[in-house]
């Protein structure tokens, strides 16, 4: 058990940001990030499909994110006998220009994962793709994010500055 002192146990109101409900749309906001979960039906043997096409989904997530380039994190799970999907990301900015930025820069992607796998799934493409994913979004009832303040740029940035750093120190000690 670690004990803290009076001071380390103060926290501000800066230290506890404060998370509501993204004014633009659904889901949890704190900061500059925001998340949503979506809950989707599996389609008979749609989480068999999905695990087939697995690694390539899985390889081509660097490659559509950096697009996008907003995305902290991103998973999908199959539940309750593979017949219900649970979708969760944690992302940069507001709710309606992340939706749009999704299907306009990894559309493609939302294809090869949910096309033969969701009940309904109209197509990235569909002009009412939105309106039937916000149907299929439930509301985290908690939400935490480490870094709220931190975008996935500032992350970016971050980490060069951190390797720029260690290889000078290197240099400097070696």
């Amino acid at each position: 058990m670690t004990t803290q002192s009076s001071a380390q146990s103060v926290i501000s109101a800066e230290a506890n940001p404060t998370v509501a409900r993204q004014p633009d749309g659904l889901g949890k906001r704190v900061g500059e990030v925001a998340e949503i979960t979506v809950l989707f039906d599996a389609k008979p043997g749609g989480a068999e499909r999905f695990r087939q096409n697995g690694a390539k989904i899985q390889d081509d997530a660097f490659q559509y994110e950096r697009l996008v380039g907003t995305v902290h994190d991103f998973r999908v799970t199959f539940i309750n006998n593979d017949t219900q999907i649970i979708g969760a990301v944690t992302y940069d900015g507001d709710f309606k220009p992340y939706l749009a930025d999704i299907f306009a820069n990894a559309g493609p992607w939302f294809d090869e994962m949910f096309e033969g796998v969701v009940e309904g799934y109209p197509g990235a493409a569909a002009p009412n793709i939105v309106d039937w994913l916000a149907t299929k979004i439930v509301e985290a009832d908690m939400w935490y994010a480490s870094n709220p303040t931190m975008t996935v740029e500032d992350t970016a940035k971050a980490q060069k500055v951190t390797q720029a750093f260690n290889a000078l120190l290197d240099t400097a000690s070696g």
